[in-house]
């Protein structure tokens, strides 16, 4: 298999650097494939070639990745838009596990106090008013909650919000905010506060889960 590969992309193109090549013969093999698409396309004028870069299954290391930045800076009429492996590092490995994960908060939060997790929360403590629970997914009430619930923080729309919110000030999700007037809003153990297709804050039941976030339905499906 050669070292570099390149396919052609609706825009651009995709080169791909073997993970099983001798990387310096790779870099060698980048150089002249570049100089070739160059000779190809001499009059690009101020347009520049678009390329995504794909390592597969190699994790490139941080004198790699300088050795690379060297390489693709020879030909600046390229613009790389991307650099991506299939293998996690460590940290984003154990990122995505957290995020994967569901916290339980059992906690009284008193006002001021403000916690933060990323990933869905179960919330079955007491959130004083001037208290904020934060988590990036979805968080689910089963505690008293008086303060501010904030679920999909800081820009996931997909969360959302489950339980009896009756005392509660405010909640968000994601950017959209919601002052709770209680004269409208009748909460109960089974209400669900999520955004709509006009990214505002709705409410149905949790049983409609469902057909209101397959996505989140099929997840809690599977834990």
């Amino acid at each position: 298999m050669d070292a570099v590969t390149l396919r052609g992309r609706k825009e651009g193109f995709e080169l791909n650097i073997d993970a099983g090549a001798d990387f310096d013969q790779a870099l060698l093999a980048l150089a002249e494939l570049l100089t070739k698409i160059r000779q190809e396309q001499p009059t690009l004028g101020s347009d520049k070639i678009e390329l995504e870069l794909t390592t597969g299954l190699r994790l490139l290391n941080e004198a790699q990745e300088t050795a690379l930045q060297t390489t693709l800076a020879r030909f600046p009429e390229f613009q790389v838009n991307r650099i991506q492996s299939l293998v996690m590092t460590i940290e984003e490995a154990t990122a995505q596990r957290e995020a994967d994960r569901l916290h339980v908060e059992p906690n009284v939060l008193r006002s001021g106090q403000e916690v933060n997790y990323d990933g869905d929360v179960l919330f079955v403590g007491n959130l004083h008013q001037g208290a904020t629970v934060k988590a990036s997914g979805s968080i689910f009430v089963l505690g008293e909650v008086a303060g501010i619930v904030h679920a999909g923080y800081p820009d996931n729309p997909e969360a959302v919000i489950a339980g009896d919110l009756s005392h509660a000030v405010q909640l968000r999700i994601a950017d959209a905010v919601e002052i709770l007037d209680h004269k409208k809003n009748q909460f109960t153990a089974q209400s669900m506060s999520y955004i709509n297709d006009l990214h505002v804050i709705d409410y149905g039941a949790i049983t409609d889960l469902k057909q209101i976030n397959p996505k989140l339905y099929r997840k809690m499906k599977e834990q």
